[in-house]
Parts: C-alpha cells; sequence; structure tokens
C-alpha cells in the first residue's frame, strides 16, 4: 500500500477521528487507526468500541491496501510536520510504515489490518435526514445541559423523540433543561421513536459541515456527513419524564435583552459565595435588578436594567452558573433580540425562551430558595 497526501489534508481527517481513540486500552489494536486506500481515497477509521468514526479524502499515486497505524505516533509525527507540503506512506508486506516528506523520512511498525474489531452495520434500520441548521440548533442548544454523573446514565445523553412531523430533543441534568423542537414539513420522521445520544457524539455534530443522514437500530446510531461518519452506542435506559417539570401556568414574565443581563450578572457573579454562587432576581416598574453577596467576606453587588415587567415585586434566587449558561445559548448576533422570563413562584421551575422563536427552543432554570 502507497498513497501520497498533502499534510493540511491529512491532519484534517487526523483531527475528526482522533476523539475515538482512546487514551490507554487494554486492547492495544484499539490505540490504531484502520488505514484503507481504495479508489483514490484514504479512509481512516477509529474506535473504541463505544464510538466509531470515519473520515475519508482524496489522495494521489496510491497503491490500494490496509493497515493498522499506531493513531497518536501518527498524530504528533503529522502535527510535528507542519501543514506545507506533501507527505509520502508507503507499507510494506512485514506492516513497516514509512512517511517521507522532502526533508525527511520516518518509519513505524503497523498491524495486520484483520486484528481490528468489527464495526457495526445498518442494514435494516430507520433512515433520517436532517438539515445541516437542524443538526447544528440541535447539538449546540443541548448538549451543555447534559448530566456528568455517572449514576443516572439516561442523564447523560441527549434524547431524541421522533414524532412523525417532528422531532423533540432534550438533555438535563435535573438542575436545568434544554429542549430544541424541529419541525418536519415532510412528515417522515419515525411516528414513534425516542433514543438517546450520548454527550460525546453530540459534542462531535456541533462541527457538521452539511446536511445529515442518520441510521438507527436498536443499539446503534449512525450519522453521515460530508466525508465523515460518526457511529456511536446508544444509551440503553429510560429518560426521566421531562415533560412533566415543565410549567404551563407560569403567570409573570419578563423581556429583557439577554447580553445585557448576561454581563450584569457576570459582574455581580464576582461578589457571590463561591459555595452558593446565589444570586437574586427582583423586577419591578419595568426594571430588573439582579444582586448577590457574600456574608463570609462581606462582600456584595447589585445591577439596574430596563425590562417589560409591570406586575407585583417578584423576587428569585437562582445559581448563577444555570442561568449564564442558558443566556450564553440564547444570545444572537441581533443586538435588540429580547429573550423572556417565565415565573410562577420563586420555588417553581423559570422557564427562559427567545421572544422571536419561542416555539423551537426552551430553557428551564430550577431556582435556589432565598435566605
Amino acid at each position: 500500500m502507497k498513497f501520497s497526501i498533502s499534510l493540511s489534508e491529512f491532519q484534517q481527517i487526523i483531527g475528526r477521528t482522533m476523539p475515538a481513540i482512546p487514551p490507554k486500552s487494554t486492547l492495544p489494536v484499539l490505540e490504531h487507526y484502520l488505514c484503507t486506500v481504495a479508489g483514490g481515497i484514504l479512509t481512516l477509521v477509529a474506535t473504541d468500541q463505544e464510538l466509531t468514526i470515519f473520515a475519508s479524502t482524496p489522495v494521489t499515486n496510491e497503491v490500494a491496501g490496509k493497515v493498522l497505524i499506531p493513531a497518536r505516533k501518527l498524530n504528533d509525527i503529522v502535527k510535528a510536520l507542519g501543514t506545507e507540503g506533501l507527505l509520502q506512506i508507503s507499507v510494506n508486506a512485514q506492516n513497516l510504515i514509512s512517511l517521507v516528506t522532502p526533508f525527511g523520512k520516518y518509519a513505524m511498525n503497523g498491524l495486520n489490518y484483520e486484528d481490528f474489531p468489527s464495526i457495526p452495520t445498518f442494514p435494516e434500520s430507520d433512515q433520517i435526514h436532517f438539515r445541516q441548521e437542524d443538526m447544528l440548533l440541535i447539538a449546540t442548544k443541548t448538549g451543555f445541559a447534559v448530566s456528568t454523573d455517572e449514576y443516572r446514565p439516561a442523564m447523560t445523553g441527549v434524547l431524541f423523540q421522533f414524532r412523525g412531523t417532528e422531532v423533540r430533543t432534550a438533555a438535563t441534568d435535573s438542575y436545568r433543561l434544554s429542549r430544541v423542537i424541529i419541525q418536519n414539513e415532510a412528515g417522515d420522521f419515525p411516528a414513534d421513536l425516542d433514543i438517546i445520544i450520548p454527550s460525546r457524539t453530540i459534542e462531535l455534530l456541533k462541527k457538521v459541515d452539511s446536511g445529515v443522514d442518520v441510521y438507527l437500530t436498536k443499539t446503534h446510531a449512525q450519522f453521515v456527513f460530508s466525508n465523515s461518519t460518526i457511529i456511536t452506542r446508544v444509551i440503553d435506559e429510560r429518560f426521566p419524564p421531562y415533560e412533566n417539570v415543565i410549567p404551563t401556568d407560569n403567570d409573570k414574565a419578563v423581556a429583557v435583552n439577554p447580553k445585557d443581563l448576561l454581563s450584569a450578572i457576570k459582574r455581580v457573579a464576582i461578589f457571590t459565595s463561591d459555595t452558593s454562587k446565589q444570586i437574586r432576581f427582583a423586577a419591578f416598574n419595568n426594571t430588573l435588578t439582579i444582586s448577590g453577596e457574600d456574608d463570609d467576606s462581606g462582600s456584595n453587588a447589585s445591577e439596574s436594567l430596563s425590562c417589560d415587567y409591570t406586575g407585583t415585586l417578584f423576587e428569585i434566587g437562582f445559581n448563577y452558573r444555570y442561568v449564564v449558561e442558558a443566556l450564553q445559548h440564547l444570545v444572537s448576533d441581533d443586538n435588540q433580540a429580547e429573550v423572556k422570563f417565565s415565573f410562577s413562584s420563586p420555588t417553581r421551575a423559570t422557564l427562559i425562551t427567545p421572544m422571536r422563536d419561542e416555539n423551537t427552543l426552551l430553557m428551564l432554570v430550577m431556582p435556589v430558595r432565598l435566605a
């Protein structure tokens, strides 16, 4: 086997596949790429048996073949070679891998490609197509709310609920929740299918650069876009009934500029307790006051900004980190775009939605009891 490839293109496909290479594995073969050359195309495959990633790119001067290449050593040398020029790679019958540049030669031992583990296939599966902008919206607006609690595995992923004409996606760690609804005018989504995609895969989907074809079985999901494929084992657990915690009777609403509010919270947060991270919202007479204090150090701060609220005085407390993260995922480039905070009482969940598209995106934050 042999081929020539530009260093910049090689770095790109290595970068796309490295997330599936385990840091250290009891199976040394998993620390290798399956490298295949056929029909002028180089394909790298990496897997840790939970996540599998394929990436392909054209090559020249090729002779077809397969080999297993040590992934981290390949990544290190290709990074060290920079992005300019061509790299020539050849493999002999003993799986000795030679790398040649205009200024150097390097060699490493590979393994027989037949030792690579089998990859899940999708001969009979549900096929679903997402537009690029819809997949990016789901991945970027839900992933931040996923739980890291390994004892609650269902909540370490994002729930996809396909219902024919729409898909509802949700993530929660029990302190906050994010939900995205994508409408499907064609009505060709599965009629009744729930599946949980691990957060690792959701992070990778934040980088899709084309529409995405999704193939689903009971145990795995496959995402195909441009020159990449991601295969992941789905989380076989029951997602909590998150709809039950989304209030439908919040009767108090504050409309406010999210960028101004985000800046104010970040400044006030400097003066709050490192333990509680508590801030207070007080809404009255078209003014929202954000305040916080730290009894241990004696520091405190408050800021006020204009908002749209004409009800009676309403006060509620939050862990500022959850509000900041929600706002960061709601802020748009439109300086005039507002978000709406919906409340009912200081002890019930608060909803945060964009004023212009509240039917698509919803954030929920649980309050903290005011001292």
